[in-house]
């Protein structure tokens, strides 16, 4: 160490980053780099869902809910029938986008595939998660269908507030809870 003092203002300024060395910190960080490729899988969704999903996929997935919804419904015994994507007996319901599921499958898929770890992983974690929630989904519209016959007056609310919170948190706990089951395995396996 010198000992000269530095006048004050005589330091020297750090050589600002290059927009190369910026992009490089910027990615080295594994949760901006995480939540970096969360945001691009939803962007790559919503194209999809924008250009192929909503005109040639989407009558088929909400074809097969109702199908599904109406064949529990009858075996609970209400008489119900399919039509398109509507399930009718003693109420109707027609099942929209939006009621398929296919947005919180699609963020439960963005948090899993950009989640490092290995494929295997990563495909049990979607194979679970995406039966899940399309089970919750066929339980979500039952449920509705039964609000419409017992309680009318709280439908909308139970369809637009309730179901939409259950669902992000569905979607939540079960991230969380493979995130942990998959850092413990990985931990195991380091071991």
């Amino acid at each position: 160490m010198s000992g000269k003092k530095r006048k004050k203002g005589s330091e020297v300024a750090p050589k600002p980053l290059s927009f190369q060395e910026r992009i490089l910190k910027y990615w080295r960080n594994p949760v901006l780099r995480f939540l970096s490729v969360v945001i691009l899988f939803i962007i790559l969704f919503y194209v999809f869902y924008t250009t192929i999903y909503e005109s040639h996929i989407e009558p088929i997935v909400t074809h097969w809910n109702a199908v599904v919804s109406s064949a529990i419904l009858n075996l609970l015994g209400y008489n119900t029938a399919v039509h398109d994507a509507n399930v009718s007996g003693t109420y109707s319901i027609n099942i929209k986008r939006g009621c398929d599921a296919i947005e919180p499958i699609a963020l439960l898929c963005a948090i899993i595939l950009a989640f490092p770890t290995s494929l295997k992983h990563k495909l049990k974690g979607l194979l679970v998660g995406v039966i899940a929630l399309l089970m919750l989904n066929v339980v979500r519209i039952v449920c509705l269908y039964l609000t419409g016959i017992y309680f009318p007056s709280i439908f909308d609310l139970m369809h637009l507030q309730v179901w939409q919170v259950l669902f992000i948190l569905a979607v939540l706990v079960y991230c969380a809870v493979w995130l942990r089951w998959n850092l413990r395995k990985s931990t195991h396996a380091v071991e």
